[in-house]
């Protein structure tokens, strides 16, 4: 599909299938979710629309979209492969520690601040769709109902973590996914669900009953933190209004509540989510092939039609005399120097990056200006090839031949000028690229935090200059 090679299904749900495919280009795995398109050009549109949406989200809380691929009749999402072990394969194995908990309950917050920044309802927070890495922490996954809250009547999530506005039909807002961060809280801390019955969801209690109290859910030598208990009550409050604000309440709790846990509990949900790992096979990864044979190799074997003139020319060759030959193989060696030698490379000039960084931005270590060009410039060098790079900062080395300035050639103009800028106030970021080739301009931008990890970094920097080059 495209650049993408499909390997295997991964899973299949009511909204679409998830495959584990494999980045050709940039040499990685990815999970492709196929979702069949509406045949209501109105409903294909808006569609469209939020899987762009959700595509400008950045944050490592939540799983990152690539690319967006649309066809006649169905929509593939391309996102970040991440491998672990989804929420309710753990939940139904390991009753959590409240450290892992509060982790869990941490990341799915900072992931729904990061949603509401784009004005984005979940409205589908279930087990399923919180993923646990293998570097112990948490991803949220699968917006495929996202909605602006403006638009999101109607919409009809899991049971599991359903809101009473939610089943009544009524418009989303924040506070439905937090009432359904509520019912996760509650079933890892008392191990069922709040308002089901028998495995099945009671409806009655959902709108106006009340859960079971957590403290008659857990061993009788548990003492859950009072502060913890009457956040997981705020969270289920049948009226919107009742609940917290924001996450930015929920978050304080979790951080007050984890203060009280000893050091040694801390990173215990990689510990006790290692044995759900789903295992990783060798053979979910294409055998690595040479970058450069991949991209530029060409064959130069001749065809059969092609094979017999040069045969007799080869033939009428050795008939000659030993110095024609000598002169023909000399001649030949140079047609031969001739086809190896490496193309022109391309001569941009990159002025210094523009960085704009408010005192309280603390932002990856690698981040500087010279990591800017070097990163834009192996991001154009994939596109372009071979890079002759001139400019204040991260110049290619230039090889001088003659010591007599009189007898150097003057260097030839550059046929790309790049400009960089990074602007930064508290965790938001923008890195923005302007490129200036043959009397065009286009620019490129894109949006990050400052709590990413340089590897996330230096993905979003180098997609945003590709995108400069189609």
């Amino acid at each position: 599909m495209g650049p993408y090679r499909i390997l295997r299904l991964v899973n299949r749900g009511g909204q679409g299938s998830v495959y584990l495919g494999y980045d050709k280009r940039l040499h990685r795995r990815v999970a492709i979710k196929i979702y069949p398109l509406p045949a209501d050009r109105a409903a294909r549109l808006r569609l469209l629309r939020e899987a762009q949406l959700v595509a400008r989200m950045q944050s490592a809380k939540v799983v990152q979209i690539h690319d967006v691929i649309e066809s006649r009749e169905h929509l593939a999402m391309v996102m970040e492969y991440v491998p672990g072990c989804d929420l309710e394969e753990f939940l139904v194995s390991v009753h959590p520690s409240l450290a892992s908990v509060l982790t869990i309950a941490a990341d799915i917050a900072g992931a729904l601040t990061v949603a509401r920044q784009q004005r984005i309802v979940h409205g589908d927070l279930k087990a399923r769709n919180v993923l646990i890495t293998t570097t112990g922490r948490v991803k949220l996954t699968d917006f495929g109902i996202a909605r602006h809250p403006a638009a999101a009547e109607g919409t009809a999530g899991s049971l599991s973590s359903i809101s009473p506005e939610q089943y009544l039909g009524k418009s989303l807002d924040e506070r439905s996914d937090l009432f359904a961060l509520g019912c996760l809280l509650y079933r890892m801390l008392g191990g069922v669900q709040p308002f089901f019955r028998d495995g099945v969801l009671d409806t009655r209690a959902l709108l106006e009953g009340e859960p079971a109290p957590l403290e008659t859910l857990v061993a009788a030598d548990v003492e859950l933190p009072p502060g913890l208990v009457n956040l997981v009550t705020a969270l289920l409050q049948k009226a919107p209004a009742n609940r917290p604000s924001g996450t930015r309440v929920v978050r304080q709790v979790l951080r007050r509540v984890a203060r009280g846990i000893p050091l040694a509990a801390n990173n215990s949900l990689l510990r006790e989510a290692r044995p759900c790992f789903r295992p990783e096979s060798a053979d979910d990864l294409p055998p690595p092939v040479p970058a450069d044979l991949a991209r530029e190799g060409r064959s130069r074997l001749a065809s059969a039609a092609e094979g017999q003139p040069g045969r007799r020319r080869l033939l009428k060759l050795i008939a000659r005399p030993w110095p024609a030959v000598a002169a023909g193989l000399a001649s030949a060696a140079g047609l031969a120097c001739l086809l190896t030698l490496p193309p022109n490379p391309t001569r941009v000039h990159i002025e210094a990056p523009v960085l704009q960084l408010d005192a309280g931005a603390e932002l990856p270590a690698e981040v500087s200006g010279r990591w800017l060009v070097e990163e834009v410039s192996e991001a154009m060098r994939e596109q372009l090839g071979p890079l002759l790079v001139t400019g204040p900062i991260g110049a290619t080395p230039v090889t001088t031949l003659y010591g007599d300035p009189a007898l150097r050639e003057p260097p030839e103009p550059p046929t790309e000028r790049l400009q960089l800028g990074l602007r930064c106030i508290d965790l938001l970021c923008v890195f923005a690229v302007t490129r200036n080739s043959g009397g065009r301009q286009a620019n490129q931008q894109a949006v990050l935090f400052a709590d990413m990890s340089s590897r996330q970094w230096r993905d979003i920097v180098r997609t945003t200059t590709r995108a400069l080059y189609p």
